[in-house]
């Protein structure tokens, strides 16, 4: 069994110089809400779900008041005037507000409105991490060109925010590109949190209940103090993915600029899902101590974060170091049992490891999740143990 590729990771928000527009006509919303097969409290989220234009991307936003929106703070970089079309068609400008809080959201506020530290009494919210499974992704969708709600979730795992405040939702909640900024509601239409990446597979969602420190640190007083030393962040997050974009087609030997350029850009951007992306680059181009450090920032973010560990993981198989690589494996497994290059990835290190109680768990899985991969697994496994 030979070492799987590099995981690609592609992240929701890589509308990124997509040819796309958001102001071509949409349906009424009275329609987009006719074709909604959510339960009703879901499909009112429609209503409150904005497309959103930067110069370098396509997003969605989540109104979270007549006058105030809620998306990415990689979506919005370091603009100062965003473009926001609702679902009715109406085109409207709006504006970040600054903050100091390290999460990766902002709040946008539409011209000319008032003040942003009050959440609206009408805004339901589910603070508490909880055990909720069904949820269900409202976002704008790039490909119809309007604003939908996805299908539900089959389970979703919430972290301590308590140990780990920057740590995210997993789940499997469907998701695009575009979907960045979107709600995350339960089938109840509270509001559990908002989309900021994923893989197809598992999405990332940031947690709500950091919504009331946000709105206080982005008064409108206190967003002034922060003016700079924000903008200065979106600058980097902004180069940082701008350098991600233009190396994504440079397979081996990438030059000392380009390599000092990003690693300086992708570190003071403190964002996890460029973290992420810049850990997977470097692997790809088999420069494994910076793999490894920027995964591992992300890790300290959210040390449970599939992504992150499926990432790390094969960083550790390709550079050969299979005893780093077995404990992140063995967390994989415990939130995502039935991936199966995770699988494949395990009965290989269990073999180079001599490890037979990590063989019986690999074999054990591959046997409930994928059972046609059973008998090469193993054959591999018996020729390995058979050479000690």
């Amino acid at each position: 069994m030979s070492p799987t590729a590099p995981a690609k990771l592609v992240f929701i928000m890589l509308g990124v110089f997509l040819a796309i527009t958001i102001f071509a006509k949409p349906l009424t919303a009275k329609n987009v809400l006719s074709n909604c097969d959510a339960p009703a409290p879901v499909c009112a989220w429609i209503q409150n779900t904005v497309g959103i234009k930067t110069p370098s991307m396509v997003a969605s936003g989540t109104m979270i008041a007549p006058h105030l929106i809620l998306t990415n703070r990689h979506v919005v970089e370091d603009h100062d005037l965003i473009i926001v079309r609702t679902t009715s068609g109406d085109i409207m400008r709006a504006r970040p507000v600054p903050h100091d809080v390290p999460v990766d959201l902002v709040i946008l506020q539409l011209e000319d409105a008032e003040e942003t530290n009050v959440i609206p009494e009408a805004l339901t919210l589910d603070m508490a991490t909880g055990t909720k499974q069904n949820l269900h992704v409202v976002a704008f969708d790039q490909g119809r060109n309007q604003t939908r709600a996805y299908a539900p979730s089959s389970y979703a795992v919430f972290p301590n925010l308590g140990v780990n405040p920057r740590a995210r939702i997993h789940s499997d909640a469907k998701a695009l590109p575009g979907n960045s900024g979107g709600a995350v509601v339960d089938k109840a239409g509270k509001l559990v949190g908002i989309l900021a990446a994923g893989d197809g597979n598992i999405s990332e969602i940031i947690p709500i209940s950091h919504l009331p420190a946000l709105l206080k640190s982005s008064s409108n007083e206190a967003g002034t103090n922060h003016a700079e030393a924000f903008f200065a962040q979106g600058k980097a997050i902004r180069d940082c993915a701008d350098l991600l974009y233009d190396a994504r087609l440079i397979v081996r030997e990438p030059s000392a600029d380009l390599l000092q350029t990003l690693e300086v850009a992708c570190l003071t951007a403190k964002n996890k899902m460029l973290f992420d992306q810049a850990g997977q680059k470097y692997g790809q181009w088999w420069m494994f101590a910076k793999s490894e450090m920027f995964l591992l920032k992300s890790l300290n973010l959210d040390p449970n974060s599939p992504n992150t560990l499926m990432s790390l993981a094969v960083t550790y198989h390709l550079n050969r170091e299979m005893e780093k690589e077995k404990p992140i494996l063995a967390r994989y497994l415990d939130i995502n049992p039935q991936d199966s290059q995770a699988l494949r990835l395990a009965v290989q290190v269990a073999g180079f490891l001599k490890d037979k109680a990590f063989a019986e768990r690999a074999l054990g899985l591959m046997a409930i999740h994928n059972p046609a991969a059973v008998p090469m697994a193993k054959s591999y496994i018996d020729s390995a143990f058979a050479a000690e």
